[in-house]
C-alpha cells in the first residue's frame, strides 16, 4: 500500500503541470500550459519519426517527453526568447529530484535518469526527443504569426541556435520545411536579420 500511496501522491503533485503557462499561443490565441506543450510534444514524436536520422526507442522517447517539464512545477518556466538564467539547470535539477522523489524509489530512480538523459541530449532517445521540443516551440511561432519572436524582438541567430538540433538530427525536416518558413518570416521583418 505504501507504493500505491507514493504513486498517487506523485500524480496528484504532477497535475499543478496544467497551470504552469509558458509564452507560445495555441491556435485560439491563449497561452498554452506545459501540459498541453508536452501532449503536442508527444504528437510531433510518434508524427515526425522517419524523418530522425537514428534508431529511437519510443518508449523512452515519449516517457522523457512526458517528465521534462515536470521541473518547472517548482522551478518555474525560461521562456526559449526571454532572459538567460545561469543557475537554471541547477535550479532544474533540484527540482527534478524533489518532484521524483515522491515516487517509490525503482520509478525515481528511472524518471530522474530518464529527465537527465534528456537534459545531456547525448543518446539518440534524447536528441529525438529534444529535436521534438525545439520543432513543438517553433511551430506555435508559425501558428501565432511569430508571437514570441515578435514579443523578444528575435535575431535569426538566436532562432536557428534554438534549432540546431532540429538541424543536426532531422535535417530533410530542417532544410526542408523549417528553413523555407524562417526565411519567410524574416522576409516580413518578424525575425529579424
Amino acid at each position: 500500500m505504501e507504493k500505491i500511496r507514493k504513486q498517487m501522491v506523485f500524480l496528484q503533485e504532477i497535475d499543478k503541470i496544467k497551470d504552469i503557462m509558458r509564452q507560445s499561443l495555441v491556435l485560439n490565441k491563449r497561452r498554452e500550459n506545459d501540459a498541453e506543450h508536452s501532449w503536442h510534444m508527444a504528437m510531433t514524436a510518434i508524427t515526425l519519426k522517419e524523418y530522425f536520422i537514428g534508431k529511437i526507442d519510443m518508449e523512452r522517447v515519449l516517457k522523457m517527453i512526458l517528465i521534462h517539464d515536470l521541473v518547472e512545477i517548482y522551478a518555474g518556466d525560461t521562456p526559449a526568447y526571454g532572459t538567460d538564467r545561469p543557475d537554471k539547470r541547477e535550479e532544474e535539477t533540484r527540482a527534478a529530484e524533489k518532484i521524483f522523489s515522491l515516487l517509490p524509489k525503482d520509478q525515481e530512480s528511472e524518471l530522474l535518469n530518464l529527465w537527465l538523459e534528456f537534459e545531456d541530449c547525448e543518446t539518440e532517445d534524447a536528441k529525438y526527443a529534444n529535436v521534438c521540443d525545439r520543432y513543438q516551440g517553433l511551430m506555435q511561432n508559425l501558428t501565432s504569426d511569430g508571437h514570441t519572436w515578435k514579443k523578444y524582438n528575435v535575431h535569426i541567430d538566436k532562432v536557428l541556435e534554438r534549432s540546431h538540433v532540429i538541424k543536426l538530427y532531422t535535417p530533410k525536416l530542417f532544410d526542408g520545411y523549417v528553413m523555407p518558413e524562417l526565411e519567410k518570416y524574416m522576409e516580413r521583418g518578424i525575425i529579424r536579420r
